[in-house]
């Protein structure tokens, strides 16, 4: 992605705040959540640092045991290097992706986090993730996960807002 390109989606991305800030008042007791933060991502022996922002829904489920939500998330894995015949080319990955989270929890404070679904960007296909949460009080939580799409691995750390 550009530079204005990026400029621009951060732009959007700020623009929506206020509207999903609006949206919560309207939505109390509804459990939607947006997230975001930065990534390392590797593609063979290329890695680039990068960035994602999502959206979340808490399935309303009456257990304790286990939490269920969906996520629409947008990634932008960086600008990466590849090696040809012809020499150096400069690529970038990036892409919508939708999937399905579950949560366990370990403690009052930690979740032990698990993720399937799809990508539909460069890397489209199935994606895979596990990591660990941490809530730094009832509406943040840091995230520490590792995602696996087709050709990408990524470490990543996001930090969501529950409405």
């Amino acid at each position: 992605m550009t530079r204005p390109t990026l400029c621009a989606a951060a732009l959007a991305v700020a623009a929506l705040l206020p509207v999903a800030g609006a949206s919560a008042a309207a939505l109390e007791g509804e459990q939607f959540y947006l997230g975001g933060g930065v990534s390392d991502n590797e593609i063979g022996a290329s890695d680039a640092g990068g960035f994602q922002f999502f959206l979340g829904y808490e399935l309303p489920l009456d257990t304790d045991a286990l939490g269920v939500a969906v996520e629409l998330g947008y990634w932008e894995a960086g600008d990466f290097d590849r090696q040809t015949p012809s020499g150096r080319r400069s690529f970038d990955v990036d892409g919508i992706w939708l999937n399905g989270v579950a949560s366990v929890p370990l403690s009052p404070r930690f979740d032990l986090i698990g993720r399937v679904g799809l990508d539909f960007g460069d890397d489209s296909g199935l994606m895979a993730g596990a990591g660990l949460g941490f809530d730094l009080d009832p509406s943040f939580q840091l995230r520490g996960e590792v995602i696996e799409r087709d050709d990408t691995e990524s470490l990543q750390l996001n930090l969501l807002y529950r409405f």
